[in-house]
């Protein structure tokens, strides 16, 4: 019995403590972002279109890609991109999610990460909070600001595409001095 209380002490003592690197947010130049996160979640009917849009600006852009989507179920893919998912499954009483895809996009140190989703979703907020992305943009939530340094005010509206259009416009029109 001694033994094994030795043995689970052991083990106990030698888990190192892991604390978490701050992140440093700043802002870059659209030009000069290069790893763009995309995050977003499939429930409206112009999100494909919108998207499919979106991503080839992106890529004719020459920027670095990695998607991640959100779907209530297992579900065929309608967009004209390759993307990861996770699912409602996934997704614990907490909104917190427990998928590989998404813990590698939270630590992926993303340039720019953009959110598209017109209504609040406590998933997206914990994704966009746990972020190792330099500059999250996303639509603007009046309880949610700490999740983004870019937010747009669409007030009601609800559309995705001028969600993306407007988060390309602010994008593109930033003029950073480092």
């Amino acid at each position: 019995m001694e033994a094994l209380k030795n043995f689970i002490s052991a083990i106990t003592k030698s888990k190192p403590i892991v604390t978490a690197q701050p992140v440093i947010r700043n802002t870059l130049n659209y030009d000069e972002a290069k790893e763009i996160g995309v995050l977003f979640s499939h429930s409206n009917e112009d999100n494909p279109k919108a998207l499919n849009y979106f991503v080839k600006l992106l890529k004719k852009d020459g920027k670095n890609i990695k998607i991640l989507a959100y779907f209530e179920e297992k579900h065929s893919n309608p967009y004209d991109f390759r993307f990861d998912f996770f699912t409602a499954k996934e997704v614990d009483n907490r909104n917190q999610v427990k998928s590989l895809q998404v813990e590698e996009f939270i630590q992926k140190e993303f340039d720019y990460v953009y959110c598209i989703n017109v209504t609040e979703f406590a998933v997206f907020d914990y994704i966009m909070q746990k972020s190792r992305a330099k500059c999250r943009i996303g639509k603007f939530y009046p309880k949610h600001t700490d999740g983004f340094e870019i937010m747009i005010d669409m007030g009601e509206n609800t559309n995705a595409v001028d969600l993306i259009l407007q988060m390309l416009h602010y994008t593109k029109s930033l003029i950073v001095h480092n």
